[in-house]
């Protein structure tokens, strides 16, 4: 777990660089961090070619809806996802409308 580290976009950058390649882990926390809607894209991008996280949990960062619209981009394309978690950020009605789809 990297729950509560003041992990930023840089960080999450990272961190997504290493999911593109990960073949073993299946759970991310990445919740009480400062992740915003660049850290979210990151994370998104990576979602998309990563074929073993199962369960991604994004709570209480500063993800707001534009960072939901992308991560809804990346679930449409991720077929192995099966839990994420976005509670605690600012991501509006607009967000929760792209995570519906």
């Amino acid at each position: 777990s990297l729950r509560g580290n003041n992990i930023s976009d840089e960080g999450a950058s990272s961190i997504a660089e290493a999911l593109e390649i990960n073949d073993t882990i299946t759970l991310i926390d990445l919740k009480l961090n400062n992740i915003s809607d660049e850290g979210a894209s990151s994370i998104a991008e990576a979602l998309k070619v990563n074929k073993t996280i199962t369960r991604i949990y994004l709570g209480i960062n500063q993800i707001s809806a534009r960072g939901a619209s992308s991560i809804a981009e990346a679930l449409k394309i991720n077929k192995t996802v099966t839990e994420i978690s976005l509670n605690g950020n600012q991501i509006s009605d607009k967000g929760a409308s792209s995570i519906a789809e």
